[in-house]
């Protein structure tokens, strides 16, 4: 191959990136369980972050051409275990785990800008930026067994005055 053939390869390749860059996506706000807690950058290049993820130690799944929020927000919290963040990055990738790093650095919504590429009107990360969901207390108290400690202590309280 040419080397002129070559870089025009390599250009055209380039423009979907550009593109998602710059599109106008809005934040996923229809789930019952997780609420969306901010937009946050990758650790992985923070220095000394010993090439930690900003949420590491969970599991993560890559669905390129089908990624939407509600699938990660689904592998995230219908599996064996429930994971209390969700993110999603580079418009494909869903990472799960039961804590957000704490160098993760919340940034301005609109650093995480590129859409899913199973829905390109939501907002699914950026560049080494993660579109972060945690479990709302809403939906903790919503399982019947908090829900049944909840209201069995409320009536002890309740019994003692």
């Amino acid at each position: 191959m040419s080397p002129s053939m070559s870089m025009l390869l390599q250009f055209l390749l380039f423009i979907p990136f550009v593109h998602a860059a710059n599109a106008t996506v809005s934040v996923y706000n229809d789930s019952d369980k997780y609420k969306y807690y901010g937009c946050y950058n990758e650790t992985t290049q923070v220095p000394g972050s010993a090439d930690t993820r900003a949420l590491g130690g969970g599991i993560d799944e890559s669905l390129p051409g089908q990624m939407t929020v509600p699938k990660c927000l689904a592998f995230c919290g219908n599996g064996d275990t429930e994971y209390r963040y969700a993110g999603l990055e580079w418009s494909r990738e869903c990472w799960c785990a039961q804590t957000l790093s704490g160098i993760a650095e919340k940034l301005d919504d609109t650093a995480c800008n590129y859409p899913c590429e199973g829905d390109n009107a939501t907002a699914c990360g950026g560049s080494l930026k993660l579109t972060v969901y945690r479990v709302s207390s809403a939906s903790v108290l919503s399982t019947p067994g908090l829900l049944t400690l909840a209201s069995t202590g409320l009536v002890m309280m309740v019994m003692m005055l």
